[in-house]
């Protein structure tokens, strides 16, 4: 009966008696999920505000703990007002909605019956909060409920088995208490014959386990030890983690800056350019004012100019959105492989702790099976000395009393012993899984932070494209006004060949090399800014490493392409008598260059036999970044860069009859290495878009400071 009752009825009565009890008690407020949640939150589909002051957070101080990256430590607080109002105070960082407005956090905000809370962004936790009070209950009439003939006999059945399992649960404890009553008299008179003999086997026995004891308190302090090393291997590897994430962050903050810095150079360059057509508009209209040519030339020359610059903008365009592209993906790529090493750590340090888990295991097991043993032995050594009981007389039987009930005695404390093991084990098994919880947070935590990062990369270089889009476009449309604003060009005057004329004595007398007095021919410039023919300085450098000009030490080289190209454009324009002496001076420099580059071939093989036949009698030290003067003073090579190599926007050269103030001369006082005063003519040149490209751009690849600029006008 009593089976029949614990397994049918027993269920049915107590779901009965909570269907009571709720019924009782429906003054609390409940908060109802609005979907079903994921399996891992099946508990949080229904929550109940039991308390006065009800707390729900992620922390495990409140009264309900959601595990969730989104929900806060201290997410939100439910109060009681009175004995029917209820309000909420909104703790948390992202912020919680109460019919789909935003309470913000710190405001309080009174709650009515049936209102929708939604507890994160991601709409995951969306509860209802129900609450009938008194005041809010409608008047109804009640439903009289049809009472069936099956259910009264059901509740009848119940009724009796439940009768009769007490009834036999009365006297089962009635049988005990007198069974009790008589083994306390039966002892009462042993008692008194056993006591000399109990003392000293008690005696016995706590000496004995004694021993155990402390033995079990060694094994449990060395236990404990291993587990304090290992927590710090833990929060050191933990330790590690943090650094290594902080050095990434900063690298990544030191991108962001670089990509700042580029975008601010950028938008200097275009201020730069919009300054530039500005000037080249008002000489455009002042040199239409003067000349007198044709409006066809003119128109078809303004549309090869705008389809060229067209064309320039265009690939800067494509260039610049291949540069983001490229930057975009490799930042994805990079913050793959960071999650993909947290992924990895994570695991390993999964693996790490279950490996001291089964370790942990391994010896409570042990442990057990030592007691197991021990138990084991004591029965032995408890049955042999029953046997040796029963062969005595009727005196010795009392004894085989006693030894049983130390036998009982034993039993228990063996059983104590087996349950403290379990608890310990719990409890172990209870702090690993907290560990995991706190680790898988942390992680995450971290996932989170990089990710709004990245998004924060990225959006910062889709504002740049837009802004680099917007200036392209004011732009096009100056150029577009600028066609638009050209007047009709005057008829061909006479002065034209004057004008060559003078543009040709102009050219000879400002862009002439230094050294030779000619134009130049493959300019360079120097560190110092500087500009000179290549043939010329390295000339020059066989006898000294310092500027014709400025007597500053030559560290850089760079070719300037803007000077070369315009010289040859306004030779083209020039007479025929200019245009057959330049080429006569290309053909002259290009022999006198084949023939210094077979000397220096020579003196390079002869060198390497004087270098083959001294190695086989002394030993001398080379070095591969300069050369040794004859003074014993080494001098480092001069890098030299080539700027069509480097992405530099450039435009195409532009031919305009220069004016004559344009160009200025200046004389400056150059102190030499003799305290000497030379006056030296520098030559101020206007420069173009390349010069300014080739000034920026060359200390980046040779790696020198950028040199105060003495002979270009911005």
């Amino acid at each position: 009966m009593i089976r029949i009752w614990n397994i049918i009825t027993k269920p049915l009565f107590f779901t009965f008696i909570r269907k009571i009890y709720y019924n009782m008690d429906k003054n609390v407020p409940l908060l109802i999920a609005c979907k079903p949640l994921k399996s891992e939150f099946n508990n949080f589909q229904e929550i109940s505000l039991t308390s006065s002051e009800f707390t729900l957070g992620r922390g495990l101080q409140n009264s309900v703990v959601i595990p969730f990256l989104a929900i806060s430590r201290n997410h939100c607080t439910f109060r009681k007002i009175g004995n029917s109002e209820w309000t909420i105070e909104d703790n948390s960082t992202f912020g919680l909605l109460i019919n789909g407005q935003k309470l913000g956090k710190g405001n309080i905000k009174k709650l009515s019956n049936e209102d929708v809370i939604i507890l994160e962004p991601s709409e995951e936790f969306k509860y209802r909060f129900i609450f009938e009070s008194d005041t809010n209950i409608i008047p109804r009439k009640r439903i009289k409920l049809e009472v069936d003939d099956e259910t009264n006999n059901f509740i009848n059945d119940v009724k009796i088995k439940f009768e009769e399992s007490q009834s036999c649960e009365i006297k089962h404890l009635e049988d005990k208490i007198q069974n009790r009553k008589q083994m306390q008299t039966a002892t009462m008179i042993l008692k008194q014959q056993l006591q000399i003999n109990m003392d000293r086997k008690i005696k016995h026995l706590e000496s004995q386990y004694a021993l155990q004891i402390e033995n079990l308190k060694g094994e449990k302090s060395e236990v404990e030890q291993q587990k304090a090393l290992r927590i710090a291997e833990r929060d050191a590897q933990l330790a590690m983690v943090k650094e290594e994430m902080e050095m990434k962050i900063l690298e990544l903050m030191d991108q962001i800056k670089k990509h700042n810095e580029a975008e601010s150079e950028m938008i200097r360059e275009n201020n730069s350019l919009k300054e530039k057509l500005l000037k080249e508009r008002e000489e455009f209209l002042s040199e239409l004012n003067r000349k007198n040519t044709s409006k066809e030339e003119m128109l078809k020359k303004l549309t090869a100019k705008m389809k060229e610059q067209e064309e320039v903008r265009l690939k800067e365009k494509q260039e610049l959105e291949e540069m983001l592209r490229t930057e975009t993906e490799q930042l994805k790529l990079a913050k793959e492989k960071e999650l993909k090493e947290l992924e990895k750590q994570k695991e390993l340090r999964e693996i790490e702790l279950k490996q001291e888990l089964d370790e942990i295991k391994k010896n409570l097991e042990e442990k057990v099976q030592q007691t197991e043993q021990q138990k084991l032995n004591a029965e032995q050594y408890l049955n042999e000395q029953m046997e040796q009981m029963k062969k005595l007389n009727d005196e010795e039987k009392v004894k085989m009393d006693q030894l049983i009930q130390e036998r009982e005695e034993i039993r228990k404390k063996l059983a104590e012993a087996q349950i403290n093991s379990e608890k310990s084990l719990e409890e172990l098994k209870s702090r690993v899984t907290q560990r995991e919880t706190e680790l898988a947070a942390l992680a995450a935590e971290r996932i989170q932070k990089q990710a709004e990062q990245s998004s924060e990369v990225i959006s910062s270089l889709q504002d740049q494209l837009e802004k680099m889009r917007k200036q392209l476009e004011i732009v096009e449309t100056e150029n577009k006004n600028l066609i638009e604003s050209v007047p009709d060009p005057f008829k061909e005057d006479t002065s034209k060949q004057s004008t060559l004329a003078e543009v040709g004595q102009l050219m000879e007398s400002e862009l002439q090399c230094s050294i030779c007095a000619e134009l130049f021919i493959n300019a360079i410039t120097l560190n110092c800014s500087h500009t000179f023919c290549k043939y010329c300085i390295t000339a020059w450098k066989r006898k000294k490493k310092d500027c014709p000009i400025c007597r500053a030490a030559i560290t850089s080289e760079c070719k300037s392409l803007v000077i070369d190209s315009f010289i040859e454009k306004m030779v083209l324009n020039l007479t025929e008598e200019m245009k057959n002496k330049r080429q006569e001076l290309l053909k002259n420099r290009e022999a006198e260059i084949t023939a210094m580059d077979t000397r220096t071939t020579a003196i390079s093989s002869s060198s390497r036999r004087g270098r083959r036949r001294r190695n086989t009698r002394t030993t001398t030290t080379t070095s591969t970044s300069g050369h040794f003067h004859e003074d014993g003073t080494m001098s480092r090579q001069i890098p030299t860069v080539d700027l069509t190599m480097l992405p530099i926007p450039r435009s195409p050269p532009q031919i305009f009859l220069l004016p004559a103030p344009m160009v200025v001369q200046t004389n400056l006082e150059v102190q030499t290495t003799d305290t000497v005063t030379m006056p030296s003519q520098v030559y101020l040149v206007p420069t173009t878009e390349g010069t300014d490209g080739a000034t920026v751009a060359a200390p980046t690849v040779t790696g020198h400071q950028v040199a105060p600029s003495d002979n270009l006008i911005n």
